[in-house]
């Protein structure tokens, strides 16, 4: 295009190099390195090419000659041209398209002269008009069409119209697939929703995930959970390439646990509570977050119940490394454990009903609610401003449970020595008798400012205290109460009740007065065995007082021989000061239960006669304690 008179294309830039040691460095910096690796990119070059040139030992002359025409043309290229010669240049590349451009237009204007007079009038120019004339140029078809090629007219358009349906119908097989694909989509959203919507239906909460808000996640978790937990309530929602919602459960995806409880006896399990069977694969999305959150409860159960273990070694809880075990008596054991679904139902451990499956059902329902009402009292005391927010505290779970077969236990051994004194007064005639009843269930401190469920809480978890009324004798009657075990052991309070109405008016019950009980409470049930072993002889010198009264009329010497008779100094019999006569009581033990025994002195054919009666679980049914009594007495009366 050089041999034009005017090149419409701008020059090609020629290469321009730094011009000066600031530009340079500029460029230098700006190079990915900076100058260092410039200069270590340098210094390759030199040494590539030194070793190029001792591998070369002879150069020839003409190609240094020629290399130096070269080099005077680069260094020519560098020069800076003058300003008045580029100005020139461009005046006269402007010129020369000016002029061509007047010659195009008078050439098209003389062009459509002949058939356009007018319009060319206004194109032309007045020298191409004087010198040739309007009319004197013109253009006529060289190939007019044939009648063949009219006469294929309909045909070609038809063909026009044939590849247009084609280049459709092409576009529209190509569109098949991608309608294929948005179909596939469309279908898998919308399973995707339906089971999104029915997990926030079930009262699940459902959001965007603050990380990922193009992807949702369900909130099945507890907001009062421990802290280790708390933040693993939360898993994503992510759709599979069929619709299908995948769960991600992070941590909790090794398997579905739950808390078993097992109650053995001599080391025999004799009853389990019950696990559910493991999800199956088709199971609903519903399930599948239900199972995480049963999970996760079962999980931090878990985790509470070892934390609570290691408090408990002194009330027979021991810690391994898959159990906690507690020993509720020498040959009973319940064993807690966390199991996984998967690997008990492979074992088919489920078997035949065992005896105290109940039981243990029980126990693991019971922990399960603990841990629900330690929730609430967490949230109770998030919601107070006054209370100093601490570390969540070591729950009482496994506790309650303890002090349930500790108070158990307790009650069952005071039953036994209970039942052992009744059955000695009984064999001796005396109208002993043992009623054992609750008192009523109080509302706990504080129940006017908590929910029904939180009151609850502490009246289903604490065992009941339980009373009994122990009758020796008509006047002598007590009251002892089997408190629930605490953090220092059980408690045993007692005290005396008054005599019934239908006993003499005026009497009182004598042991207040000759035998009173502490007013601290027994930490001990054998404290309290102690003070029941020592009020019986009391109980029963005061009844024999009774009826030393009654043989007033029936005695010759009348109140002189009433007057001589008194209390011992231990209060265990009765002692008559003058003629060395006495009776006295005592409660011993021996191999076959409690045996309570009475010694007399009395006259006996004019002569003193010391003798002993003993009535117990084992001895034969003699006299009665009061008969003997009365003839003792009376004996002593007469002499």
């Amino acid at each position: 295009m050089d041999d034009r008179p005017f090149n419409l294309q701008p020059p090609a830039a020629k290469p321009r190099g730094p011009q000066n040691i600031a530009e340079f460095w500029a460029r230098a910096r700006s190079q990915p390195g900076g100058i260092q690796v410039m200069v270590a990119a340098r210094r390759a070059k030199a040494a590539a090419a030194e070793q190029k040139d001792g591998q070369n030992d002879v150069e020839m002359t003409d190609s240094n000659e020629a290399e130096e025409p070269a080099e005077t043309e680069a260094e020519e290229s560098t020069e800076t041209p003058d300003i008045n010669a580029v100005r020139a240049q461009l005046l006269q590349q402007t010129q020369a398209a000016l002029a061509t451009s007047n010659w195009a237009l008078d050439f098209l204007s003389l062009l459509i002269s002949r058939e356009m007079p007018t319009q060319a009038t206004s194109t032309l120019s007045q020298e191409t008009r004087a010198t040739v004339g309007l009319g004197t140029l013109g253009a006529t078809m060289l190939a007019a069409p044939t009648a063949l090629a009219q006469s294929r007219e309909t045909e070609m358009r038809m063909t026009a119209i044939g590849q247009r349906y084609l280049a459709l119908d092409n576009c529209i097989s190509m569109a098949k697939p991608a309608q294929s694909r948005l179909e596939h989509q469309i279908e898998a959203e919308e399973k995707y929703w339906a089971e999104v919507s029915t997990v926030k239906e079930a009262g699940f909460r459902v959001a965007r995930m603050a990380q990922e808000p193009q992807t949702m996640c369900v909130s099945f978790g507890f907001l009062n959970a421990a802290p280790e937990f708390k933040n693993s309530g939360i898993a994503p929602l992510r759709r599979a390439d069929d619709g299908s919602v995948k769960l991600e459960l992070g941590r909790r995806g090794g398997g579905s646990r739950r808390i078993r409880v097992r109650i053995l006896e001599n080391d025999k399990v004799v009853g389990q509570s019950s696990l559910p069977d493991p999800l199956p694969e088709n199971a609903t999305l519903v399930d599948r977050v239900k199972d995480a959150r049963n999970t996760i409860f079962a999980q931090e159960l878990w985790h509470e119940i070892n934390r609570e273990a290691r408090t408990l070694g002194g009330r027979n809880v021991r810690m391994s490394r898959s159990s906690v075990t507690y020993a509720m008596s020498p040959t009973s054991t319940m064993s807690v454990e966390l199991a996984s679904l998967e690997e008990e139902n492979a074992k088919d451990t489920a078997g035949s009903p065992r005896p105290k499956d109940d039981v243990a059902e029980t126990l693991s329902l019971a922990l399960a609610l603990q841990l629900s009402h330690a929730h609430k009292i967490n949230e109770r005391r998030r919601e107070d401003r006054n209370a100093v927010q601490t570390s969540a505290p070591v729950y009482s779970l496994l506790g309650p449970i303890v002090s349930w077969f500790e108070h158990e236990r307790n009650i069952a051994q005071f039953i036994q020595h209970l039942l052992a004194y009744s059955k000695a007064l009984r064999s001796a005639g005396l109208p002993a008798s043992v009623l054992v009843r609750e008192p009523p269930v109080r509302t706990p401190p504080g129940a006017g400012t908590a929910a029904d469920s939180e009151n609850i809480g502490p009246v289903l978890y604490s065992p009941p205290a339980v009373e009994f009324d122990v009758d020796i004798t008509p006047q002598s009657r007590l009251r002892v109460m089997v408190k629930p075990p605490q953090s220092d052991g059980p408690r045993f309070a007692v005290w005396t009740l008054p005599p019934p109405p239908s006993s003499q008016p005026g009497s009182g019950n004598p042991l207040q007065s000759v035998f009173p009980p502490s007013p601290d409470e027994y930490f001990d049930a054998n404290d309290a065995v102690w003070y029941i072993n020592g009020a019986v002889p009391r109980a029963l010198t005061a009844h024999s007082m009774l009826v030393l009264e009654g043989l007033k009329g029936n005695s010759s010497s009348g109140e002189e021989g009433l007057a001589r008779w008194a209390t011992r100094s231990d209060e265990k019999g009765l002692v008559d000061e003058t003629g060395g006569f006495g009776i006295g009581f005592e409660f011993t033990f021996s191999e076959g239960g409690p045996e309570l025994k009475m010694t007399g002195a009395f006259a006996e054919g004019g002569e003193k006669v010391s003798r002993q009666w003993v009535w117990g679980l084992g001895s034969p049914a003699g006299e009665a304690l009061e008969d003997v009594v009365r003839q003792v007495l009376s004996s002593c009366l007469d002499t």
